[in-house]
């Protein structure tokens, strides 16, 4: 007999999970685009130092992000097994994770200036630079436990709980922004330092919140959360089996473009500005569309853990020809119109780069038009691999194409054969179509469908458990 994860992979159940992550997604990818549009008003070097410095805390926190979020795999395929004893220990050594890992980006933050320095900028976004990516890493912690608690709530199906705390803490942080940057209401004008500030301080709000609803809600009790495990060796092992490669697949690709964004950004200050507003366009458009990503993992696992690899293969299905429609349609929007988007981060105070910006940055968009098409494969089946444990093939492939594919070839046409801004463009967009085949290929050939992250054996029903939908 067969433990049932609830729901039949079809396109409401892919949607019921994907809807609330998607919106979490949005409402995160806006804030930062708000962000960015903020800060061009106040300077295009804060503008172009903040979304570098950015790109570099990311990388160096998504190994951990990746990892300790990973958590959420666990408890979908011990959900969809039946074992619900499991899963307050799956989550505790995701929070284990996250506070060892707040101590090591605290350490990692006190040498911001010589990590910065290694970009070799000009002296104006370098200094913007390094306050960013300062106060960002001393609080990255919060973002990294963060991942670790929503993961219980993800690894459910219950991604409405973590769209009711996200979604409020990523209008507090566009609020908090539009205090600290300009001085507004009272704040002091802090420029890039609020912009970090803000971001830390909404991350907090989110992490009390969650603690809040784990603590005072019936499904964290349900699921004994409250009550704190003994640590497992073998458990926590394999989290770091699977969880460091899916966070290192993250870490490897951020560290591949944010070397691709210090190499354009060498031609000049109108290429780091123009690089910088196509990509923070990009993330509006990309990012919410992870949430799709995200609730292919959730139910593959959930499904690989009932033993239903079929449903997995529906749900997997369902989601991306939903995110393939999106992403097209984006294509679209970007290719034919991207004058509109980019006259978004005009300065107030126009100078005389902004016409070459403006330029740049509408052709590149036009790249970004054909890569849109090929991030719908990336993210739906990188997800389904790594909701069932494949995640040493996706952090194998992303290596070995980030360096061959993107890293290698852009600083030998920049460099080297000097062809200039838009050769860098077309090497981005076939990094991008190289992926999607080689995850397209993977999924195809199924190996997915007989892993794990749960130990085995595990027995098909657990009898007397029972898996109500509980509401905080």
């Amino acid at each position: 007999m067969e433990s049932k994860a609830p729901g039949d992979g079809g396109y409401r159940h892919v949607i019921r999970v994907a809807l609330p992550l998607i919106l979490s997604n949005a409402s995160a990818t806006v804030m930062s685009f708000v962000d960015r549009i903020f800060l061009a008003r106040y300077s295009g070097d804060a503008m172009a130092g903040a979304a570098f410095a950015g790109m570099a805390a990311w990388t160096l926190m998504t190994v951990f992000l990746g990892t300790a979020g990973y958590t959420g795999t666990f408890v979908a395929q011990y959900y969809g097994a039946g074992r619900k004893e499991r899963i307050s220990t799956a989550v505790w050594h995701g929070i284990y994770f996250a506070l060892f890992s707040g101590v090591v980006l605290l350490v990692i933050s006190g040498f911001s200036r010589q990590i910065m320095d290694l970009a070799g900028h000009a002296p104006g976004p370098r200094r913007e630079e390094i306050i960013y990516f300062r106060i960002f890493l001393a609080g990255g912690g919060l973002i990294i436990l963060n991942g670790a608690l929503a993961a219980f709530f993800g690894g459910l199906g219950k991604t409405y709980y973590n769209m009711a705390v996200f979604v409020p803490a990523n209008c507090l942080n566009v609020i908090l922004n539009y205090c600290l940057i300009f001085g507004h209401w009272g704040f002091p004008r802090w420029g890039t330092k609020g912009a970090a500030v803000a971001t830390v301080v909404s991350a907090g709000a989110a992490t009390l919140t969650l603690v809040a609803v784990l603590v005072l809600g019936k499904t964290g009790r349900l699921y004994g959360v409250l009550r704190r495990p003994r640590f497992e060796r073998d458990l926590f092992a394999r989290l770091l089996r699977f969880g460091v490669p899916n966070g290192l697949q993250w870490t490897v690709d951020m560290t591949g473009w944010t070397i691709f964004m210090m190499l354009v950004c060498r031609l000049g200050g109108v290429q780091q500005q123009a690089v910088s507003v196509a990509f923070s366009i990009n993330h509006l458009a990309f990012l919410p569309m992870v949430g799709f990503g995200m609730a292919t993992s959730i139910l593959v696992g959930q499904f690989i853990g009932s033993g239903r690899p079929k449903l997995a293969e529906k749900a997997t299905s369902a989601s991306f020809k939903m995110t393939l429609a999106y992403m097209v349609t984006v294509a679209v929007v970007f290719a034919v119109g991207p004058g509109p988007l980019v006259a978004l981060f005009k300065p107030d105070l126009p100078g005389a780069q902004w016409p070459a910006v403006y330029a740049l940055a509408a052709i590149f968009m036009r790249f970004v038009a054909v890569y849109c098409v090929f991030d719908a494969v990336n993210i739906v089946y990188s997800g389904a691999l790594k909701g069932a444990g494949d995640t040493t093939f996706v952090m194998f492939m992303i290596a070995v194409l980030s360096a061959f594919g993107l890293v290698i070839p852009t600083y030998l046409v920049l460099s080297v054969f000097d062809l200039g801004f838009f050769a860098a463009a077309a090497i981005a967009t076939a990094y991008i179509g190289l992926m999607a085949i080689a995850f397209y290929a993977r999924y195809r050939a199924g190996k997915w469908k007989s892993m794990r992250v749960i130990e085995s054996p595990v027995p098909s029903v657990c009898p007397g458990i029972e898996r109500p939908d509980i509401e905080a």
